[in-house]
């Protein structure tokens, strides 16, 4: 992979149809505004997928007859710097049926090595099992993420892995052990909440939305961006932003 490609990367939690199609212009001008190199998004519906596919019109998608890919995630690039060599979808313990770990590895354009890019969206704590007190299903989701990432990609290879992980504690911790660094904490900042955007969504601030790295990658800069279009913002979250670097 060329020492001199830069590439900037977006996850993005775009709500399913909730205040659908009151919340179209608002993605279709941060889209057109931002236009990541690649974008990784979570909650897709066919109505999302259409407006992405329309604004984004330089960018690909992976094309899939599995219903994740339509209804839950996708990942979009830039066809001008990367090329599709590979997909695929990994069960790690989703209870939501359509939820995977979603993944491609994607060539660049300028030659070298491939770029392992991966996204999940992990089980909400409303879910039934945590309410009546039982365990956190987002322990084995993260632990089984490490697990397909070894797998899939060889050491020192260059992966990022992101999307909405609906928690900031064992989760992050068990991806970092298992070797990812966030691009926060890789810049020595402290990560703004990602959840809710307000006034378009309500409830208590989180920080749910992450974007974490392996391997010969390095971010440059990352934010968590606050984009409405008059008083109506593209998803309750917030999306995650990151310029990387290849070392």
């Amino acid at each position: 992979m060329s020492d001199h490609l830069r590439f900037v990367v977006c996850t993005y939690n775009i709500w399913a149809g909730r205040r659908w199609p009151e919340r179209e212009n608002a993605l279709r001008r941060f889209l057109n505004l931002h236009e990541p190199d690649i974008l990784c998004v979570q909650e897709l519906r066919p109505e999302t997928h259409a407006v992405i596919d329309a604004v984004l019109e330089n960018h690909q998608h992976v094309d899939d007859a599995f219903e994740g890919w339509q209804r839950e995630s996708n990942v979009y690039w830039n066809r001008d710097l990367f090329d599709l060599e590979e997909f695929g979808a990994e069960d790690i313990g989703m209870f939501e049926k359509a939820r995977r770990l979603f993944w491609t590895r994607l060539r660049p354009k300028d030659g070298g090595e491939t770029l392992f890019i991966s996204t999940a969206h992990y089980t909400w704590a409303g879910n039934a099992q945590e309410k009546d007190g039982g365990v956190s299903p987002r322990y084995a989701q993260a632990q089984k993420t490490i697990e397909a990432l070894n797998a899939l990609v060889p050491e020192g290879g260059a992966l990022i892995f992101m999307g909405d992980l609906n928690d900031d504690r064992h989760p992050l911790r068990i991806l970092r052990q298992g070797g990812l660094t966030d691009s926060f904490a890789a810049l020595g900042r402290i990560p703004p909440p990602t959840i809710p955007a307000i006034p378009t969504a309500k409830g208590t601030p989180q920080v749910i939305d992450w974007m974490l790295h392996r391997g010969p990658i390095r971010p440059m800069t990352t934010e968590v961006v606050d984009f409405y279009v008059d008083d109506i913002a593209p998803s309750d979250h917030k999306p995650v932003i990151t310029t990387y670097r290849v070392e």
